[in-house]
């Protein structure tokens, strides 16, 4: 069997799919922000809810589907590309994880740098380990190798751009700022994974090894319509709860009655 590294001009990116992972990186991020806000306020069940909603949004939309929108749209050569489903579900399963994990974590004292270190490195590990479960997810009938360099490179971008999320998800107040802190957070998130992308070497056989996996144009119009729906309704929640907050917040500075009458 004769085996060649792929070059990288035999790699390519589809420009469609890399907008549509960096539009999920943006509106995945605002949506963890508006949700993130609430968690230090809220208690018990709502409590829960808010990290839930905040850790959906950060990890299953931010982060995994931009992954996995950069993914559809990585072609090597002329090969099909198919995707594992256990191994795929177990990516977003971990992206959610490790998202919650340290919202909870940093949101219990937003102030501590302690906390927020402890989480950014475990939530920076949990999204590499996401990545390259989603890479082993991979199914493209030839063998797949990384640059350790570069491996090492996206998993240290993993753990400061996780930090800077945990750290920016308590600190933003204003649309304005949330929409500035989305940005930031997207251009770290995609960091991450492009540099994940250029650790990856494949090398290309005479023979074809057999492909077995579910069919990516599928996978796009299910997952596209489940994340936007499911990223719709938390910012539409949040920006709901954000209002009743702001009425209760001006009712309760109205001055209180005395009952003393001026005669």
């Amino acid at each position: 069997m004769i085996t060649a590294q792929v070059a990288h001009e035999h790699v390519s990116h589809d420009p469609v799919f890399v907008a549509a992972s960096i539009g999920f990186a943006l509106v995945g991020s605002f949506a963890a922000l508006v949700s993130s806000i609430r968690i230090p306020n809220a208690r018990g069940a709502g409590r829960l809810r808010w990290i839930a909603a905040s850790a959906i949004a950060l990890g299953g939309g931010a982060i995994w589907c931009m992954h996995f929108m950069g993914m559809l749209g990585y072609h090597v050569a002329s090969r099909q590309i198919e995707y594992d489903i256990p191994l795929t579900a177990l990516s977003l399963v971990l992206a959610i994880g490790v998202s919650a994990l340290g919202l909870a974590i940093v949101g219990k004292n937003p102030g501590s740098p302690a906390r927020l270190l402890f989480s950014g490195v475990l939530a920076g590990a949990g999204v590499a380990a996401m990545h390259y479960t989603g890479m082993a997810a991979m199914r493209v009938g030839s063998s797949v190798h990384y640059d350790p360099a570069l491996v090492g490179a996206s998993i240290a971008i993993a753990v400061v751009a996780a930090t800077a999320a945990l750290w920016i998800a308590f600190r933003v107040r204003t649309t304005a700022q949330i929409a500035g802190a989305s940005v930031i957070m997207a251009v770290a998130v995609c960091g991450m994974h492009y540099t994940g992308m250029a650790a990856t070497q494949v090398s290309l056989t005479e023979r074809l090894l057999p492909v077995n996996g579910a069919d990516p144009i599928t996978l796009t119009f299910g997952v596209c319509l489940i994340a936007f729906t499911v990223l719709a309704l938390i910012i539409f929640a949040a920006f709901g709860g954000l209002s009743d907050e702001t009425a209760v917040t001006r009712h309760d500075a109205r001055p209180v009655p005395t009952g003393r009458h001026s005669g």
